[in-house]
């Protein structure tokens, strides 16, 4: 059996709850663990293998074009999908990185003139710790859309023990690809505003795809618990596991110490929670049950469109994560509260910055991301170079027709290309909405990805334009709300932008992904600060983070205690600005605010 443990956003305990049980699993059988959160990987800092096993994992990618073979045509880059080849006049460009290894632009070549080398996706590791065998991966830095090829290459190594799948989370494609091998799904969420919104997102993203997951709540104590238990009935959500909130839990976290080794009545909860996902059966989908609350509401506001068409120069400050649950959004509220401008939540795969600024919306779009392909059956001559050609294995033969799965295919055209008969077509697909909004703290761009879509990169480029050619004022400070992670969406948010404030906690998995994170801005050259949020959770662990920030040449830009005010504003529907106007906290964040400025200038 393969369980996938997922959540709508991080740093509500998915990796926690998933290290826990497979402990408990583990005394009584062996089990497989699969941390396939390959962006930010974090099972192995508290399962502690001894002597991982690693290898760099490539894929091919056209490296180059040969000059002597080329006669600037322009159909490579014409047929690249992906943006991978730039043809001019007396030159051509290749571009590894962007490369997808789609065949297309190979197809229309005249001259066999593109070279082929091998490209650096991510690293794979392997080890044994007692009776839990754990891989796991990390995605290269600045390897934007290998997020899914990575992840397929370590579900590779099920053995048919109990599998756990660890899963990215959110519900990109990352999550549809590690919850769609699964035999069970388990969502955790905290009865927060903002893990309740995201839970939802996910368990919508669930019935589309026809399954009826089970909810762990994490961290019950804070938030309103009745009102998500509510909700769970009503959508005849199982609750498997109820976990209190504790901030000696949270201690033992920071430490990379499994806390139902130190804490009885938790592995109590995970033990019987190991019986009941042994004895019991997921219940059936009901996908006909409304999922409410997932956008934004539609509250139009339609005399502010004239005042927003200027483009005017402006300075973006992107506030990100390694991790979720950090306290990013919350931050990144009160950085759009003090600049008075424009804010752009670009964590379109779980956006979550409506629920403190409430926008009203202004103007609002479908987002035409991507393309899907179709075949013909009565022009089809069943000659299949369309399925030999494709390299996602979306097309396939059945009863003597060839069709396309348009959940595998990626919208690169090589097929349509191939085509002897012209039998494939090509159709835009509507991956999401976008919007622009006023709010009571300035403007804000914002946009929901559907579930499942992969364009979440272009989507993020979209939100950022809007943010900027939809300014009116020059010279303003726009704060992006980037992703947690460093896939495509987090390259998409960092690009271009003047620096990148990362917020991080000082725990092991904090560390970790800190350092992950300060990898990727130095790839992209964007200056870089450090916020250390819950500072006092773990003393150790936060000299820590001081050392790797200096020894990465960013700027410790300030830091805060641990302290439930962020939840409690968020009940509020408020910054902690607007929550605690007076407080120390308050000021110490406008100090942050005033340390990014200096900064950037």
């Amino acid at each position: 059996m393969k369980i996938a443990i997922t959540s709508g956003k991080g740093g509500v305990g998915k990796t926690f709850v998933a290290t826990c049980l497979a402990s408990a699993l583990a005394k009584t059988q062996p089990v497989t663990y699969i941390d396939c959160d390959v962006e930010a990987p974090n099972a192995h800092l508290f399962l502690k293998p001894t002597d991982p096993q690693a290898q760099i994992q490539t894929l091919p990618c056209i490296e180059s074009v040969n000059p002597e073979k080329c006669t600037y045509c322009g159909q490579c880059a014409q047929a690249c999908y992906f943006n991978a080849l730039i043809v001019g006049k007396n030159n051509a460009m290749a571009f590894p990185e962007l490369c997808r290894w789609c065949g297309a632009c190979q197809v229309v070549c005249p001259h066999d003139a593109l070279r082929v080398g091998q490209r650096t996706i991510g690293t794979t590791y392997q080890d044994t710790i007692d009776d839990i065998d754990l891989h796991w991966a990390t995605l290269a830095a600045g390897a934007g859309g290998m997020t899914v090829p990575l992840i397929k290459k370590i579900q590779q190594k099920t053995d048919g023990n109990l599998t756990i799948l660890d899963s990215p989370p959110g519900t990109s494609c990352a999550v549809v690809e590690t919850v769609k091998a699964a035999d069970r799904v388990i969502l955790v969420g905290d009865p927060t505003r903002f893990g309740q919104h995201d839970l939802k997102l996910s368990v919508q993203m669930c019935h589309s795809m026809g399954i009826q997951p089970d909810i762990i709540i994490n961290r019950t104590g804070i938030g309103d618990l009745e009102q998500l238990r509510q909700w769970c009935r009503r959508l005849n959500l199982p609750i498997l596991a109820e976990i209190p909130d504790s901030r000696f839990i949270a201690e033992l976290y920071s430490k990379g110490l499994l806390a139902i080794d130190y804490v009885k009545p938790l592995r109590n909860i995970f033990e019987q929670l190991a019986l009941t996902i042994q004895e019991s059966k997921p219940k059936q989908c009901q996908p006909n049950i409304s999922i409410d609350d997932v956008k934004p509401t539609r509250d139009e506001v339609s005399e502010h469109q004239s005042s927003i068409v200027n483009r005017q120069s402006s300075i973006e400050i992107a506030v990100l994560s390694g991790k979720g649950g950090t306290g990013k959004t919350s931050l990144a509220a009160c950085f759009a509260q003090l600049a008075q401008s424009t804010v752009a939540d670009c964590d379109v795969d779980a956006a979550d910055m409506h629920l403190l600024l409430e926008p009203q919306i202004i103007e609002s779009q479908d987002f035409v991301g991507g393309r899907v392909m179709s075949i013909d059956p009565q022009a089809c001559t069943h000659c299949g170079q369309c399925i030999d050609l494709c390299r996602w294995n979306a097309i396939e033969r059945t009863d003597n027709t060839v069709t396309i799965n348009a959940d595998e295919c990626e919208g690169c055209g090589t097929c349509v290309l191939a085509c002897p008969v012209n039998a494939i077509t090509t159709q835009p697909t509507t991956d999401g909405q976008w919007y622009f909004s006023a709010t009571r703290h300035g403007h804000m761009s914002h946009a929901v990805l559907e579930p499942g879509m992969e364009n979440s990169g272009k989507l993020v480029t979209l939100v950022r334009k809007n943010a900027a050619s939809k300014n009116n004022t020059d010279k303003a400070v726009i704060v992006l709300d980037g992703s947690p992670g460093t896939g495509c969406p987090v390259i998409a948010s960092v690009g271009g932008a003047a620096a990148a404030v990362i917020v991080t906690e000082p725990t092991v998995s904090g560390l970790h992904d800190l350092k992950r994170i300060l990898e990727l801005t130095a790839h992209f050259n964007v200056p870089a600060g450090v916020i250390i949020n819950k500072a006092d959770i773990n003393p150790e662990a936060a000299d820590q983070i001081r050392q790797a920030t200096r020894d990465a040449n960013a700027e410790l830009l300030g830091e805060l205690p641990y302290d439930r005010v962020f939840v409690d504003a968020q009940q509020n529907t408020q910054t902690v600005l607007e929550y605690q106007p007076d407080s120390e906290i308050t000021q110490t964040i406008k100090n942050i605010y005033t340390a990014i400025l200096k900064r950037i200038n």
